[in-house]
Parts: structure tokens; sequence; C-alpha cells
């Protein structure tokens, strides 16, 4: 088995993705792997492709990439064995960067390349939540289940679990009572007045995602963009000590250990908040190998 760090760089497209993983590439010792995810639900498998020509794929070579493809998938549970078993898996290497859609479902170290904020954006925003509506979808959901043929049995399992369910499928009687007592308290539910709507913070447009990465960058052009960028870097940060923020976004699977958050000028190798995210990217393959 091949022991090799994952590393996923995620964005909104024009961020500045591929720009980093040249930066890293340029800095990084030993032979590196490199895949363009794409997520396409039309496609009914797995697909890899290595095309000469692919914008991408040159631009990862150019920058010292021992091998490249991209690889697009709908969303499977067969996905990441597809994955793990394409021909670009099959070649040696220290590290593997995915960019785009992670098709693994996860990674040694997740990094988000993002924008700068515009003037007078935000990273958080407030959202109202239509709990009346979420309810609705819900019933909505449970009945259509419940008038299937082994809805019923399927649901009784997700609650009590199998043994019960085979329990119950040798008494048809008994599930046709659980399906009418269940659709019996849907329609009660129906009646009950609807829950206010609510409030919570939550993260803009575009930037979905960074909350979860390990490694923010910031990207700019210019140094006219460096205050706007440090205003996404400290609410970052922020993220993480702010109670009502952490609770609406990141919730109860999240954590507080701090992440690495920088602003970078990616097309200048001597830029010092460049150094410093290849540094992480060099720590974390350092632990995973």
């Amino acid at each position: 088995m091949i022991e090799r760090a994952l590393i996923h760089v995620a964005g909104p497209a024009g961020s500045g993705k591929t720009t980093f993983i040249e930066s890293m590439l340029h800095g990084l010792d030993g032979p590196v792997l490199a895949a363009r995810c794409i997520r396409d639900d039309a496609l009914r498998e797995p697909r890899e492709s290595a095309p000469k020509t692919h914008p991408e794929l040159r631009r990862y070579r150019k920058a010292g990439a021992s091998g490249g493809a991209v690889f697009a998938f709908p969303q499977t549970d067969t996905a990441p064995d597809a994955f793990f078993t394409t021909d670009l898996m099959q070649d040696y290497s220290r590290a593997v960067v995915l960019e785009g859609d992670n098709p693994i479902g996860f990674a040694d170290l997740g990094v988000f390349v993002a924008p700068a904020l515009a003037a007078g954006d935000a990273l958080f925003v407030r959202r109202k939540r239509d709990r009346a509506k979420e309810e609705r979808a819900k019933a909505d959901a449970l009945e259509r289940l419940l008038r299937e043929p082994d809805g019923v049995a399927e649901l009784l399992g997700e609650m009590i679990g199998g043994p019960i369910v085979d329990l119950a499928r040798r008494n048809p009687r008994l599930l046709e009572e659980a399906r009418a007592n269940l659709l019996a308290g849907i329609a009660s539910a129906r009646k009950a007045p609807p829950p206010t709507p609510t409030e919570h913070w939550s993260i803009a447009a575009g930037y979905q995602g960074i909350e979860q990465a390990q490694l923010v960058v910031v990207d700019i052009r210019s140094d006219l963009e460096r205050e706007h960028g440090e205003r996404l870097v400290a609410d970052v940060v922020r993220l993480r000590k702010d109670d009502a923020l952490f609770r609406d976004i990141l919730g109860f699977r999240g954590h507080k250990i701090p992440i690495t958050a920088v602003v970078a000028n990616l097309k200048d190798q001597t830029d010092v908040g460049c150094k410093k995210a290849i540094a992480r990217v060099k720590r974390a393959l350092k632990r995973s190998t």
C-alpha cells in the first residue's frame, strides 16, 4: 500500500486554486500527482481522462507534477474506490492534490483558496430559516416512504433496528397498524400551529466550504486588495471564537482547533503569506508520510 498525503484544494471558480497548486508544486520535494476532480451527477459511472491539451493538466505538469488526470464522477458510494483505482493513482507519489470537488470525502489537509471580500461584503450573513417549510418537507417525505410497499419496515429498521423489523415482517398486521399510526401522527402534526421562522448565521454565497478548511489562502492580485483580504482572514479566525457563529455554522460537528489563514499573492513566490501557506502544506505531508 502506498502511503501518501491527500491534499484537497477547494474554492470558487477563478479564486486561484490552480495558481496555489502551481506554487505548492514548485515548493514540494518528491513526486506529486494532481487531479482535477469534477462532480457530474449526469454520469452513470466515474470517468478518468488525461487530455494533453487540458489547460489545468498542462499547468500541473509545467509546475512539476509527476502525473495528472481529470476525474469526473457522480456522487455515489463507489466514487472513492473508483478514484483510488484510476491509472493516475497507480503511480508512486509522495502526495496527491485534488482540485475542485472531492470524490473521496476526506483529505489529510483541506485547503480553501478564496478571493478577497469586496468592499461592503461580509463572510457571515443572516438568513431566515423557514422551519414550517422544513417540517412540511419532512412530513411529505415520510408520508411518501410510508406509502411504499416496504416503507414502514424500512422506517422501523432505522428507528428500532433489524431484529424487530424481521419479527414485524412475519406479522403483516403489525406493520399495517404501525403504518396507520404513523400516518395518523403525520396528519395530526400537519394541523398543529406552524413553528415560527428563525434567523441564523450562514456563510456568504461563493465561500461555502471555507468553514471546514484547515488552511485558508486569500489570494490577492495586488496590495490594493490586501486590506480586504485581511478582513476575510479575521472573519475566518472569528468563526471559532464567536459562540453564536460557531453554533449556527459549525454546530456540534465543529471543532475549535486553530486553522492557518493567510493573505497571499500566489504569483509571487517570495510573498510572506505564500511561504506560510506552503510551510503548512509541508507540515501536513510530514505528518502523513
